[in-house]
C-alpha cells in the first residue's frame, strides 16, 4: 500500500514536471522581425576617391572624408525579438548586428555603440566599432563592412524570425549571405554563413565574426586554451604572460605594450565568451568546432596611445574590446608563412555553411561550461558544492552530480525557462569532490581538462629548406592566397628554376598564367605538368580551362574528364563540363553534368542554377520548380531566381521583385556579375535583359550593352550613351569585360574604352600594356584620374611624363585636393621643394580642415626649414587618428627639434629646453595617444638636452654636434 502510494505521488510529481514543460512551450510566442528608421548621432563618411587604386584593393575605391562634428542621421534598423532577447541590425551599415539585448535585465550582451562615429580603419576607410562585424573574402575589414548590404526580412514557419545579409565581394567574386536567425523559444540568436565561391579558379579564403564588447576592470575573457598565436604565427603562453608576469586573461591586466591580438588556441572547446565579474553577467559564443576553430582577443592598447581610441569611436558607450571568430586559427601576416599556420584556399565552385550561437549569462559566478543549454558553473568549497545554470533554452530534465568515483551524489528534477537562473548547493561527504555533473546533453566533466590538451603542432620544423623548390613553391601559394600575385609569381619562378618538373609549381604557375589572361602560358605550364603525371588533377584542371579559353573545346573536355576522377577537382570540372554543354544547347547532358557536380558538393549554387536553366528549356517545369526551392532555401537572396521570374513573366511587378532587393552600395556590380555569367554559359538574350533592367547603369554597362546589341540598331544607341557617361568610379576588372572594351577601342575614338580596358589590363598584371593603351590616347580627355593612373603606370625614370601627368591632373580639376597633393608629393620627392610648398599652400588654404592636406602642407614646410610656420600649423590642426598614424606626432617632434637647435644656436638656452620640452609632449589633436614610457626611445631627445644643459654651463656650443643633431633629426623623423 505504502510503495503504491509512494509510486502515485512519483507519478504525479513527472506529470506536473512535464505538464509545466508543455503549458511553457505552448504559451511561447513567435519572434518578431521589424524595420524601422532611427536617429542616431552619426559622424559621416565621405568624399569618395574617384582615382583607381592600383594597390591592393582594386576594384574597390577609398573614402576619404572624416569628420568630429556630429549631425543626427537617420538610419535603417532591423530588429528580431522574442521574449528574451532583442537583436539589432544595421543594413546600411555592413549588416552589422549592431547590439543583442538580455531583455531580462536589459542588459546589452554585445557593445551597444550610442554613436556611429565611422574612422579611417577599415580597407576602404570607414569603420565604426561596436556590435558584430561579418568579414568575408579579403583580408582585414572587408570592403563592405559600413556600406550597404542586400537584405531580406522572413518570419518562419518554426515561429523564428530572421534577417538575411548578402553582398558579393568584388575582390575575390565569391558572394555570402548570413541570415541572422531568432527561434521563438531560446535566448540565442544563431548566424548562418553561406558562402559560395562561383569563379572557376581558387579565391583567398578569409572570414572572421568581429563582436564588440565593453570593458571593464573585471572583464575576464573566457578563452579556454593554452597558447595563443601571433598574426606572425608566433606562439605564446596563454592565459599567463611569463614576462610580463600577468594573467591576460584578464582584461586590465594588460597594462602593458601596445594593442594585443591573441589567438587562443591549445585545448579542444566549442566555446568562448567574456564575463564581468562584477556583474556576474556575460555572453557566450558557441559553435561547433568544425565551424569555428579560429578565436581572437583584440585589445586596445591600456596607455593612452590605446585608449585615445574611446572617445574617437564612441561618444557614451565607454572603451570596448574585440572577440572574434575564424574559420582558421589565425589572421595570418606575412610572417606566418614560416609557422605551421599559412594561408588556405576557396575551391573553385566550392560553397562554405556554418553557424554560430549568441548568447547571455548571468549569476553562475564564472563559467565551466557553455553549450546550446546555456551556462553550468561549479564552486566547490571545503565540505559543499554550488552549482548555478543560466539557461537559455527550455530546461526540463534530471540534474545528476556524480563523484569522482562515478557515483551518484545528488539527483533531482529541474525545469527552468531561458535566462531563469538555477543555483543549488550539495552537500558533501568527508574528501568527497565532484567528478561530473549532468543535466540532458549538457555534461560537465571535471577531470577531463588533460584530454583536452591538443597535440597538433605550433611550431615550424626547422629543417626545411625555404630556397628549395618546396620552400619557394610554399611561399609563392602563400602570396597568390593573399592577393599578392607579382609576389607569388616570383617565388613560383625561382621554385621552378630549382626543379624545372616540379608539378605543385607548374600547376601553380598554371593557376597564375589564367588569372593573367596569359592563357597560351597557362596551357604550356598545365601541359608540362601533364607531361610528368598525366593524372595530376590541378594540371588537367588548368589545362581545360586555358583550353577553353583557347577556344580547344576537346581539349579543355579532355582536361576537365580525367579532373572527375580526383575528388579535389571533381565537382569544378564536372561544373566546366556543364558549363560547355550549356553553351552547346545540350541541355539533357549540362543537366546531367551538373547533378554530378552537386554529389559532392551538393550546396554549389552554379550547378543548381545550370540544372534549373537546363530542365526550363527541357519543359521539365515540376523538376525546375523544385530545384528553384532548393535554391532559395540555400540562398534566399539569390538574384538569379528572381530574374528569371522577370525573363519569364516579363511584368513590371515581376521586374521590381528582381531589382528592389539589389539595394547594396554597388548595385551595378551585382547586375554585371549575374550578366556575365548568363554570357559565360551563351544565354546573351538573358545578359542584355539583365542589364537593360539595371536602375542605374554605368559606363562599363553601357558599352556591354552596346557589345551585346552591335547587329542591331540599338547598338549604336547604346554606344553612344556609354561614351557621354561620367567614367568616375567606374573601375572594370573582370577577365569577360576585356573582349567589351576591346571591342568598343575598335568601334569608337573615344578615349573611354581604352582607359577601361587598361584598368583591366592592369588588374590582370600587365602595367605595361595598360600604359601602353593610356600613351596611345588622343586629343582631349577632360578627366582628372586618367592622368593620375597614366603617372602612375610609367617607369619611375619617366620624370618628366609624370610630372606632366601630374600638373595635367591638377589643372583638369583644380577643385580637387588630391590632384594638388599627388603634385606636390611628387615635386617633394624630386628634390623641388619650393614648388611644392608653393602648390600645396594653396590647397590647404582653401580648406584648412582637411588634415590630410594639412599634414602634406606641414612637411612642405619642414623641407623648406620653416619651423615657425609649420609649428603654427601644428598647434592648429586636427588630425583624426586612424589605424597606425604616427605621422603627426613625428612631425611635431622634427619642428619642435629644430626649433631648439635653432634657439639653441642663439644661445637662447632657456628658449630652447622649453622647446625640448615641448617635444615630448603628445598632443592629442596629432591623431595619436602616448604609449607607455618603456616603448618611447627618446634617446635622441635626452641627448639633445644633455648637451644643451652642457653649454649652459659652458657657455659654449658645438657647431660640428648642432649639425650632427639636425641630421640625426631629418633622418629619424
Amino acid at each position: 500500500m505504502f510503495k503504491t502510494l509512494k509510486n502515485i505521488i512519483k507519478t504525479g510529481l513527472v506529470l506536473c514536471f512535464y505538464m509545466q514543460a508543455f503549458v511553457y512551450a505552448t504559451a511561447q510566442k513567435n519572434s518578431t522581425v521589424k524595420e524601422y528608421q532611427k536617429a542616431f548621432t552619426t559622424y559621416p563618411f565621405s568624399n569618395p576617391n574617384p582615382i583607381p587604386d592600383l594597390g591592393n584593393i582594386y576594384p574597390y575605391f577609398r573614402y576619404d572624408g572624416f569628420t568630429d562634428k556630429p549631425v543626427s542621421q537617420k538610419w535603417k534598423v532591423v530588429v528580431l525579438e522574442n521574449d528574451f532577447i532583442k537583436v539589432m541590425i544595421m543594413p546600411q551599415i555592413g549588416g552589422k548586428i549592431w547590439t543583442a539585448i538580455d531583455k531580462k535585465n536589459g542588459k546589452p550582451f554585445i557593445y551597444d555603440n550610442d554613436a556611429i562615429k565611422f574612422r579611417d580603419i577599415g580597407m576602404r576607410g570607414p569603420w565604426t566599432s561596436g556590435g558584430i562585424e561579418i568579414n568575408y573574402g579579403t583580408f582585414g575589414h572587408t570592403g563592405g563592412v559600413s556600406t550597404p548590404v542586400n537584405y531580406l526580412l522572413k518570419e518562419n514557419p518554426d515561429g523564428s524570425a530572421s534577417c538575411i545579409l548578402s553582398l558579393p565581394d568584388l575582390m575575390t567574386g565569391t558572394r555570402w549571405s548570413l541570415e541572422v536567425r531568432l527561434p521563438k523559444d531560446k535566448a540565442y540568436f544563431i548566424t548562418k554563413s553561406f558562402w559560395h565561391n562561383g569563379t572557376d579558379i581558387y579565391q583567398p579564403y578569409y572570414t572572421w565574426m568581429n563582436m564588440g564588447q565593453k570593458v571593464t576592470d573585471s572583464l575576464v575573457y573566457i578563452f579556454p586554451g593554452n597558447h595563443y598565436i601571433g598574426h606572425d604565427g608566433s606562439i605564446h603562453d596563454w592565459p599567463y604572460d611569463e614576462s610580463n608576469h600577468k594573467k591576460i586573461s584578464i582584461y586590465n591586466q594588460n597594462n602593458f605594450g601596445g594593442s594585443k591580438s591573441y589567438h587562443v588556441t591549445g585545448t579542444y572547446s566549442k566555446y568562448f565568451g567574456a564575463y564581468w565579474q562584477r556583474e556576474d553577467f556575460g555572453m557566450i559564443h558557441y559553435a561547433p568546432r568544425q565551424d569555428k576553430i579560429g578565436k581572437k582577443i583584440w585589445i586596445w592598447g591600456l596607455s593612452q596611445q590605446g585608449m585615445i581610441w574611446e572617445k574617437v569611436l564612441t561618444d557614451h558607450s565607454g572603451q570596448y574590446t574585440e572577440m572574434q571568430s575564424g574559420r582558421l586559427y589565425n589572421q595570418n601576416a606575412p610572417a606566418s608563412v614560416s609557422s605551421p599556420f599559412k594561408q588556405f584556399y576557396f575551391t573553385p565552385y566550392n560553397t562554405d555553411t556554418w553557424s554560430e550561437y549568441w548568447y547571455p549569462f548571468q549569476r553562475t559566478q564564472g563559467v565551466a561550461s557553455a553549450d546550446l543549454n546555456g551556462v553550468i558553473n561549479l564552486k566547490q568549497q571545503a565540505k559543499s558544492v554550488t552549482i548555478y545554470v543560466s539557461p537559455v533554452s527550455y530546461i526540463n530534465d534530471t540534474l545528476t552530480v556524480l563523484n569522482t568515483k562515478g557515483e551518484v551524489i545528488y539527483r533531482r528534477s529541474v525545469s527552468l525557462q531561458p535566462l531563469q537562473s538555477f543555483k543549488q548547493e550539495i552537500a558533501l561527504q568527508g574528501h568527497e569532490q565532484v567528478g561530473k555533473v549532468t543535466l540532458g546533453k549538457s555534461i560537465v566533466n571535471l577531470h577531463d581538462t588533460a584530454a583536452k590538451v591538443l597535440d597538433r603542432p605550433l611550431l615550424p620544423d626547422q629543417d626545411l629548406d625555404w630556397n628549395s623548390a618546396y620552400g619557394l613553391y610554399l611561399k609563392g601559394k602563400y602570396a597568390a592566397g593573399t592577393r599578392h600575385y607579382e609576389e607569388a609569381e616570383k617565388c613560383i619562378r625561382a621554385s621552378l628554376a630549382r626543379e624545372a618538373f616540379f608539378i605543385p609549381a607548374l600547376t601553380a604557375m598554371s593557376y597564375l598564367q589564367y588569372r593573367k589572361m596569359n592563357d597560351d602560358s597557362a596551357f604550356y605550364f598545365a601541359r608540362k605538368a601533364l607531361s610528368i603525371d598525366t593524372y595530376d588533377p590541378a594540371a588537367n584542371y588548368y589545362y581545360g580551362l586555358a583550353a577553353l579559353r583557347l577556344n580547344r573545346w576537346y581539349d579543355a573536355a579532355d582536361g576537365f574528364q580525367v579532373a572527375t576522377i580526383t575528388p579535389q577537382f571533381r565537382s569544378a570540372a564536372y561544373t566546366e563540363l556543364s558549363i560547355m554543354q550549356m553553351r552547346k544547347r545540350e541541355y539533357e547532358k549540362a543537366y546531367t553534368l551538373a547533378g554530378k557536380s552537386l554529389v559532392d558538393n551538393t550546396r554549389n549554387i552554379t550547378a543548381l542554377q545550370l540544372q534549373y536553366l537546363a530542365s526550363g528549356t527541357m519543359g521539365k517545369t515540376a523538376i525546375e520548380r523544385a530545384i528553384e526551392k532548393r535554391i532559395l532555401k540555400l540562398d534566399p537572396l539569390n538574384d538569379f531566381i528572381r530574374f528569371e521570374k522577370y525573363w519569364q513573366q516579363n511584368t513590371a511587378s515581376s521586374k521590381e521583385a528582381f531589382t528592389k532587393l539589389i539595394r547594396d552600395e554597388l548595385p551595378a556590380q551585382s547586375y554585371l556579375n549575374l550578366a556575365i555569367w548568363y554570357d559565360h554559359i551563351g544565354r546573351w538574350k538573358e545578359c542584355a535583359a539583365v542589364l537593360e533592367a539595371c536602375p542605374d547603369k554605368s559606363g562599363e554597362i553601357f558599352y556591354w550593352l552596346a557589345y551585346l546589341h552591335q547587329s542591331d540598331k540599338a547598338g549604336k544607341q547604346w554606344l553612344d550613351q556609354a561614351n557621354a557617361s561620367d567614367a568616375a568610379f567606374v573601375f572594370p576588372f573582370r577577365s569577360e569585360s576585356d573582349k567589351v572594351m576591346r571591342w568598343a577601342a575598335g568601334h569608337t575614338n573615344n578615349w573611354k574604352p581604352r582607359y577601361y580596358l587598361a584598368l583591366i589590363e592592369h588588374f590582370h598584371g600587365h602595367n605595361t600594356s595598360a600604359l601602353k593603351l593610356l600613351t596611345a590616347v588622343k586629343g582631349k580627355v577632360n578627366f582628372a584620374p586618367f592622368f593620375i593612373t597614366r603617372a602612375q603606370l610609367r617607369n619611375p625614370s619617366d620624370t618628366v611624363n609624370i610630372l606632366q601627368d601630374y600638373k595635367t591632373a591638377a589643372a583638369t580639376d583644380a577643385k580637387d585636393w588630391r590632384y594638388g597633393k599627388y603634385l606636390a608629393e611628387y615635386l617633394l620627392s624630386h628634390g623641388d621643394k619650393e614648388q611644392a610648398l608653393q602648390i600645396i599652400e594653396t590647397y590647404y588654404n582653401r580648406n584648412p580642415g582637411n588634415y590630410i592636406v594639412g599634414v602634406l602642407y606641414i612637411r612642405c614646410l619642414i623641407q623648406n626649414d620653416k619651423y615657425s610656420a609649420a609649428e603654427k600649423i601644428l598647434s592648429k590642426i586636427h588630425i583624426l587618428p586612424f589605424e597606425g598614424a604616427t605621422s603627426g606626432r613625428r612631425l611635431y617632434q622634427h619642428v619642435k627639434l629644430m626649433l631648439a637647435l635653432q634657439l639653441f644656436q642663439k644661445k637662447d638656452y632657456k628658449a630652447a629646453l622649453l622647446k625640448m620640452a615641448e617635444s615630448r609632449r603628445w598632443p592629442e589633436h596629432l591623431g595619436v595617444g602616448k604609449p607607455y614610457q618603456n616603448m618611447i626611445n627618446d634617446d635622441l631627445t635626452n641627448n639633445m638636452e644633455k648637451m644643451i644643459r652642457q653649454s649652459m654651463k659652458d657657455r659654449q656650443n658645438d657647431q660640428i654636434k648642432i649639425d650632427s643633431f639636425a641630421r640625426e633629426i631629418d633622418k629619424k623623423f
